[in-house]
């Protein structure tokens, strides 16, 4: 049963996002360098323990819901596909191969003192306020556009629904075991305190199906990062926040029990406020303590222009994008696969598409 206490939600997501921030920062474990080395070098290193991630929590999600302890499948947070689904994960796979990373692999470079995660940041925050001047117009294209009613692969039919479940799991199982066998899910490294990908894949999962049965619905990162940029808005320009429709509507509304839960991304305190920020806060925290812990917090000065430019492009096209489609990769890689949802199948496809872009563009105009 999700926790509708603020400050006790608050606080207990704060721990997951605090055990998640030092899983991240040891294992370096960036969704960046896993899907852009793949097109770059053709490494699959970090796509094995991807595989590794989906099937364990695809079993936790379904097996929790079974068991009561996942309240809502799918959750609230799911919507049908949309254009806006593909043209936003389509630009959040540009633009986060040109900014260096994801928003959580942004978060826990920046706690180790990286200022091109920092500009990167800036251009997140930058996107987000982009996108909520454009939203009312983004909103009536996704209603116009919808791809597919249905929120997952086989809703209303059980039964296929279950089968295609237990053949991938069972595939997925089997390839995991041959990877075993062959020594492939290990790699080389000599840094005091590392964390195997396997082992932050496996932490990921468990975390994230703690954050589901707590708080109703898997991981997101990207509406609190939209939360900030409306506060720091609000400071300069408070009539201009409260005149966008963004910031006054709640982009998710669920019961439990006898309480409402909402929020959106406007400067208040809300749902949000309490699962995705406190998530946040505790990824940035974690990070910061392995990084101080390890003495490896370093500020090495500003990155040359030509990829100081990039990480502020990449992180207002991947803030704009995930705005778009409603989510990011931990959204939609982390929550909405596992669960066969056609919005996150969209997504990843147009990502995917979107990374081969920004690879060749990383190739061709940053890196010289």
């Amino acid at each position: 049963m999700p926790i509708t206490d603020p400050l006790l939600l608050a606080s207990v997501v704060l721990l997951l996002g605090v055990i998640l921030g030092i899983a991240l920062f040891r294992g370096d474990y960036c969704m960046v360098a896993m899907l852009r080395d793949f097109f770059l070098i053709r490494d699959t290193t970090l796509l094995r323990s991807y595989a590794i991630y989906f099937v364990m929590a695809s079993a936790l999600f379904h097996l929790g819901g079974l068991a009561g302890l996942i309240p809502f499948l799918p959750p609230p947070t799911l919507q049908p596909p949309s254009l806006p689904t593909l043209a936003g994960g389509f630009l959040f796979g540009v633009g986060m191969v040109l900014a260096g990373g994801c928003v959580v692999g942004t978060l826990y470079k920046m706690a180790a003192g990286n200022l091109t995660n920092w500009i990167g940041f800036g251009g997140i925050l930058a996107g987000s306020l982009l996108y909520a001047e454009v939203h009312p117009w983004i909103r009536r294209i996704a209603e116009k556009t919808t791809f597919i009613e249905a929120l997952t692969v086989g809703q209303g039919h059980p039964l296929s629904q279950t089968l295609l479940l237990a053949i991938l799991l069972a595939g997925g199982g089997m390839m995991i075991g041959r990877w075993l066998r062959r020594g492939e899910l290990t790699v080389t490294a000599y840094a005091r305190g590392y964390l195997q990908p396997w082992r932050v894949a496996v932490i990921l999962a468990l975390v994230n199906f703690c954050y589901y049965a707590l708080t109703g619905s898997p991981m997101g990162v990207t509406t609190a990062f939209a939360k900030i940029a409306a506060y720091l808005e609000q400071l300069v320009l408070p009539g201009h926040v409260a005149a966008l429709s963004y910031f006054q509507e709640d982009s998710v509304v669920f019961r439990v029990g006898g309480s409402l839960l909402s929020g959106g991304a406007g400067p208040r305190l809300d749902y949000i406020s309490v699962t995705e920020l406190a998530l946040v806060a505790g990824i940035f925290l974690g990070a910061l303590a392995g990084a101080l812990y390890y003495r490896e917090f370093r500020i090495y000065g500003l990155p040359p222009w030509r990829q100081g430019s990039a990480a502020l492009l990449g992180g207002m096209l991947l803030a704009f994008g995930a705005r778009l489609a409603s989510g990011c990769n931990v959204k939609f890689f982390l929550g909405a696969l596992p669960l066969l949802s056609w919005q996150g199948i969209f997504f990843t496809g147009s990502t995917l598409v979107g990374v081969a872009l920004g690879t060749k563009i990383l190739i061709r105009y940053i890196v010289r």
